[in-house]
């Protein structure tokens, strides 16, 4: 026997290779297909499935003993200076992209119906996106029935130019989707350069803080960091975190140090608000203000 379950009372045989399963008949029930097949035809006999032993395997253990989620990290202390992007699960617990791709294409073909099967499925999926995001991505556009998925993952997107053909082609399925990508890009981009520009990213806006002896170089080794830093910003550019390695040239002075820190917290709490995912419920942006 290949395969056996503590509470099996059925048989399913590979008709690709004769390897026997003994199998729980109200557990294939998570599955439509198998309803359906036990609805119509009640039997005690041994049922058949053109299926390698490995795909049955595969598919009796998530209608027996479906996989539990990745273990979800410990929310960590974001530092106020940076806007790097949340990594929620440990992926060192997830299951394995190639093995997720078989579940996924199992889960479908049979129609598991099992909501903890899918929610489980799709956390495995998205514990990969901060590693393979374009692949990610891809993949719950392709299976479809994902917006949750679609949409975090694509906060992980890397500026699209860094991919070659062939990773885009494999990773975005249709033109419009590469399209939604690029417009979010886009928009991160611009809205990123409007809030370094602004008069309120100073580093003593309103003359607020000013230091009495070094304001005048202080606030222009500021201004031309930001300005430097406004030509290169990308979608996945950390603005505050990029100007928080300015913080040398401010820590001699404790007015300055403390007005470039508040302004340096400012500016990542404006990033952060930035939207970073696609929407996948409306085409319009967003109505975030800095």
């Amino acid at each position: 026997m290949s395969l056996s379950f503590d509470d099996a009372d059925f048989t399913v045989r590979s008709a690709v290779d004769g390897s026997l399963f003994s199998v729980n008949r109200a557990k294939l029930r998570g599955s439509h297909v198998f309803w359906d097949m036990f609805s119509v035809c009640d039997t005690d006999e041994v049922l058949e499935l053109h299926e390698p032993e490995s795909s049955l395997a595969a598919l009796f253990r998530l209608l027996h003993t479906p996989p539990d989620p990745p273990l979800l990290l410990s929310p960590c202390d974001s530092e106020k200076v940076t806007t790097t992007l949340p990594v929620r699960y440990d992926a060192t617990t997830a299951i394995p992209l190639p093995i997720l791709r078989l579940l996924w294409y199992l889960t479908d073909k049979y129609a598991l119906s099992d909501t903890r099967v899918l929610d489980s499925l799709q956390a495995h999926l998205l514990a990969h996106a901060p590693v393979d995001p374009l692949t990610v991505h891809g993949m719950a556009l392709t299976l479809g029935d994902m917006p949750n998925v679609v949409s975090e993952s694509s906060q992980y997107i890397l500026p699209l130019a860094r991919y070659t053909l062939e990773e885009i082609q494999a990773g975005i399925p249709s033109v419009a989707d590469y399209h939604r990508i690029h417009e979010l890009q886009a928009f991160r981009v611009k809205t990123l350069q409007e809030i370094l520009g602004h008069k309120y990213s100073a580093l003593f806006p309103h003359n607020f803080g000013t230091c009495p002896t070094h304001s005048t170089g202080a606030a222009a080794a500021w201004d031309r960091a930001r300005n430097v830093l406004a030509g290169k910003i990308e979608s996945d550019t950390d603005v505050a975190g990029e100007m928080h390695t300015l913080a040398y040239i401010f820590q001699s002075c404790g007015t300055c140090s403390k007005a470039f820190t508040a302004a340096v917290e400012m500016l990542a709490y404006k990033c952060r608000r930035v939207r970073r995912t696609i929407m996948m419920e409306t085409n319009e942006d967003s109505d975030d203000e800095f």
